[in-house]
């Protein structure tokens, strides 16, 4: 990521920057400021959301304190952003300071309360704290994005209990409803967008709540399989499969693994539904529709095996 000034600076004349940019080989993250074009277009949502936020800070001249926020602050976290929001920065700005709510399309800019534990540095940028950020996101983010970032921040170490105390604190606060709302939803089991996505999807059309990560296992109590979603009372296990799962140098033997793997489970008397990102859309899904239609019908068999669910993770206080 460089600046034009820099590039000018550097040899460079206005007309070749501008050259550049119109040429498609470099790609404009904020008013002068840019980054190589191949770079952008290889960079994962997470990656992109990263560099748009440095872009604005660099870009950004004197002004109130602030720190990058919500989606913002969670892609600088390593968390899940969805690739609609990747292009946005958000940041927050400290109340009182005399700064306002507003969107210009890279940069949306919140006010509110920041408090020295609200802000810490990551990787050199200045932003909300990780409860902070979800608490953020929680409000503002709609629920399946929200608690995607929230299941991912419970496998990095983050306590539940954290997250639930800073919507304490933010119970006045605008869209503090939905945050209660979809609190109940998060897990830090999931270990996927995917598998979160999913679990909001199935909570609005009115599946009802299954297991998630399970490991099943045979007669001998050979693990036959960790599946993403179980419900134990139906004989019914949910897979949400992201295309990465089949990508790699190994995808065929993945591929292969898992037909293996789904044949072990329906040997034991269990029906599988599989689904990808694209069956959580449409009204209803397709994803439910599957899963309604696995759940309605009789157990093929009762399961010959047992199950057991996996613990959470361990929180860091």
């Amino acid at each position: 990521m460089f600046t034009a000034a820099r590039a000018v600076r550097a040899g460079m004349t206005r007309h070749q920057v501008t050259l550049r940019v119109s040429s498609g080989r470099w790609h404009r993250l904020r008013r002068g400021v840019f980054c190589q074009a191949a770079r952008w277009a290889e960079a994962t949502p997470e990656q992109r959301a990263v560099l748009v936020a440095r872009a604005v800070v660099l870009a950004r001249r004197g002004g109130a304190p602030y720190a990058v926020s919500h989606a913002s602050a969670a892609a600088v976290y390593g968390l899940p952003v969805p690739r609609r929001l990747a292009d946005t920065c958000w940041i927050t700005v400290a109340a009182g300071h005399g700064g306002r709510t507003h969107y210009d399309g890279v940069l949306r800019q919140e006010v509110a309360t920041l408090r020295p534990d609200d802000v810490c540095v990551v990787g050199g940028l200045v932003v909300t704290s990780l409860a902070r950020t979800v608490a953020d996101c929680l409000r503002h983010l709609p629920p399946e994005d929200a608690v995607a970032v929230a299941d991912a921040a419970l496998r990095r170490g983050l306590a539940p209990e954290l997250i639930a105390a800073t919507l304490r604190e933010q119970e006045s606060w605008p869209l503090a409803a939905a945050a209660r709302a979809a609190l109940p939803l998060v897990d830090g089991r999931r270990e996927s967008a995917l598998e979160s996505r999913s679990a909001v999807v199935m909570h609005r059309f009115g599946i009802p709540r299954p297991l998630s990560q399970v490991e099943i296992r045979g007669r001998q109590g050979v693990l036959v399989g960790r599946v993403d979603f179980f419900w134990p009372g139906h004989g019914v296990v949910g897979e949400a499969d992201g295309r990465g799962k089949y990508q790699g140098d190994d995808g065929l033997g993945a591929f292969e693994g898992e037909k293996d793997r789904q044949a072990g489970l329906e040997a034991l008397g269990l029906v599988v539904v599989r689904w990808g990102s694209r069956h959580l859309v449409g009204d209803p899904p397709q994803a439910v529709v599957r899963i309604r239609s696995a759940l309605e019908r009789p157990p093929r068999a009762r399961l010959t095996g047992s199950f057991r669910q996996v613990p959470p993770p361990r929180y860091s206080l």
